[in-house]
Order: C-alpha cells, then sequence, then structure tokens
C-alpha cells in the first residue's frame, strides 16, 4: 500500500479474508516496532418514534371523518385555533401530539433503526493488511487473515462457501482489489455459482437551497409573519395554505435569485 494522511483513514472499512467485516477504522496507535488500527462498529438498534402521518390521519378521521390534502389544511387550522398558535406558525410533531391528547386520542407509534457506535476492543495489525481501495462509495481494507472470523469462531473452509440469495441480498460487495462496488442482488447458478451485483454509485446533483432561501428573505422582512403575508397576498392564498413551493414560485416570480446547493445522491448502474 502506499501513504496516506491518518485522518483521511480514519472510518475506513475493515473486512477480513473471510468477508466478515472487522469495523471502521476510530485511529491508529503507533508503538515502537508496530501500526496497530483501532476500529469501531456501528451496532444498530430499534427505536420507538411517532408515526406522524397515521397521526395526522388519526386526527382528521376524528375531527372530519376524512382524509385528504384538503382536511389536513383544515385540520392546521383547527389545531393552530385551539393550541392558540400564530396562523404562520409551522405544524410540528410536538404540536400534532398536544392536540391529539388533548382531544383523547392514542398516539400511533412506529419503529425506526438507529445506529450507536461501538468500540472493538482488540486492534488490528496494519501487517495484515491485504488490500487497500477507495470507490465513490468509500474507502475499505481487506485483511490477509480471518481476523473477524476468528473472533467470532466461524469454522473456516477451503474455498469459498456456497450461499443462498436469501442469505447474500443486501450485503456490501467489494471486489478483490477492496474496491466497494455495490450490493448483492441474487444468486446465479452454473458452474461455479455466480452474483448478481447491483453496482452503485454517487453523483452530484444540483437542488434548491430553501434553508438558505429562508434566510436570505427573512433578512428583507420584519419577521416571518410578514414574509407569509406577502407571499400570501401575492398569490391570492391565506397566510396559513403557504407552503414551500409558493414560497418558491413567489420567490420566482419577484426575480429573486433562488440559491442552489450541490448534494450527492446515491444512483444505480
Amino acid at each position: 500500500m502506499g501513504y496516506i494522511e491518518e485522518e483521511k483513514f480514519v472510518g475506513t472499512l475493515v473486512v477480513d479474508s473471510e468477508g466478515y467485516i472487522c469495523g471502521r477504522v476510530a485511529s491508529f496507535e503507533i508503538t515502537p516496532d508496530r501500526v496497530l488500527m483501532r476500529l469501531y462498529k456501528e451496532v444498530g438498534e430499534e427505536k420507538e418514534v411517532v408515526d406522524v402521518e397515521k397521526l395526522k390521519e388519526a386526527l382528521m378521521m376524528f375531527l372530519f371523518n376524512k382524509v385528504s390534502p384538503k382536511h389536513e389544511k383544515k385540520l392546521y387550522k383547527k389545531l393552530r385555533k385551539e393550541l392558540k398558535l400564530p396562523s404562520e406558525m409551522p405544524i410540528t410533531e410536538e404540536e400534532l401530539v398536544s392536540f391529539a391528547r388533548m382531544l383523547g386520542l392514542d398516539i400511533p407509534t412506529k419503529k425506526v433503526h438507529s445506529a450507536s457506535r461501538v468500540n472493538v476492543d482488540e486492534p488490528v495489525d496494519m501487517e495484515l493488511i491485504e488490500q487497500v481501495n477507495e470507490s465513490p462509495l468509500g474507502k475499505a481494507v481487506i485483511l490477509k487473515e480471518p481476523w473477524e472470523a476468528k473472533r467470532r469462531g466461524v469454522p473456516i473452509v477451503e474455498g469459498v462457501p456456497y450461499k443462498s440469495t436469501e442469505e447474500i441480498k443486501g450485503k456490501l460487495v467489494l471486489d478483490s482489489t477492496a474496491r466497494i462496488i455495490g450490493h448483492a442482488q441474487k444468486i446465479l447458478i452454473g458452474r461455479p455459482l455466480g452474483l448478481r451485483v447491483a453496482l452503485e454509485t454517487y453523483r452530484e446533483e444540483e437542488e434548491v437551497d430553501f434553508e438558505a432561501l429562508m434566510e436570505m428573505l427573512f433578512a428583507n422582512f420584519k419577521n416571518p409573519k410578514a414574509l407569509f403575508k406577502q407571499v400570501a397576498k401575492d398569490l391570492g392564498i391565506k397566510p396559513d395554505q403557504v407552503t414551500r413551493d409558493h414560497i418558491l414560485s413567489w420567490a420566482e416570480m419577484a426575480g429573486i435569485e433562488i440559491p442552489k446547493k450541490k448534494v450527492r445522491k446515491l444512483v444505480t448502474k
């Protein structure tokens, strides 16, 4: 391998010779005779959160016995009135929950997955590195030995063991040079078995920077309420009906230069 700055190596995916993920590089420990990589793993956890869409539907059914975009606007209007909120104030999860509890409704929830960082106790000697590479999907290292497989107590067998589509679908795929290329889709029958991979990359696209636009607009109005009133007046709607699209249309009509930002989006080839 060549040379790379230490901080640019942090976060690199480390995979052993059997394809097991060891973790990601957290830091380096340099001793007189060797260099060790300290790793961390991202451990998934499940959390229960408010299901905002179902909550809005429950409120609309309770109040109007119907669910539609039109009734969603009516819901917001009634909510602002009951909670004594400014007409231009955006409605968030907090207001919806407060209103639902006031009406005695159950709060629907859903489970979401998040990841927390856990340090790996044992460091990896950099002498074990076989390949290092980088693609738009990130940096990766392949080790010479079944480091993680041994830690897990996985039996080491000769050759590549066969796996079913169910076992490999969605798994991250690296080529033999440690380049991350995409995710596994399915097994292809043949001698030997083949693997269909969804090749992925990141593409840079330009989109409206709405936060920057709002910041720019607020600089020319006394307060958000004044902006919403002006937009509503010019478009012939009520202030509480103003949406993001209305603000964008109004800004374009007013000849205001819309700020843009570049974002990276994952695309499948």
